[in-house]
């Protein structure tokens, strides 16, 4: 397969991720993603049984390495919150470290009532400054 071919089927793959993204519904299974997009792919494109069968394999692939990427962005993030943590209890008094688990539990309790749990799935804040 041509680079470019590769590049095409890769920005066409991004696009319909995104154009699902920013539907705001729920996101389906990155499986089904990859089958949907190779689905519109072989249509718009007019491909072959066998590109096309060629291009869901390589959905698919995509799709698993970048659930897998996803996955251990996720863990970086929660090990770097578990450092700071550990670094701001080694400054802070034990009232002002409570004080601040506080604070931060009352933020998530505001971001969870204004719908910011489903942050990350496709929906965009209100474009609110935070504070």
């Amino acid at each position: 397969m041509k680079p470019t071919k590769a590049i095409l089927f890769s920005f066409l793959f991004l696009i319909g991720a995104a154009s699902v993204s920013a539907q705001g519904t729920e996101r389906p299974d990155p499986a089904e993603r990859a089958e949907k997009q190779a689905e519109r792919m072989a249509t718009v494109l007019d491909l072959t049984p066998e590109q096309a069968e060629k291009v869901r394999e390589i959905n698919q692939s995509f799709a698993e390495r970048a659930k897998a990427g996803r996955e251990d962005l996720r863990k970086q993030r929660e090990a770097m919150q578990e450092a700071r943590k550990t670094a701001l209890k080694s400054v802070l008094t034990e009232e002002q470290f409570t004080k601040l688990e506080t604070l931060q539990a009352q933020r998530m309790e505001r971001r969870d009532e204004r719908g910011g749990a489903d942050r990350g799935k496709g929906k965009r804040g209100s474009g609110k400054e935070r504070r």
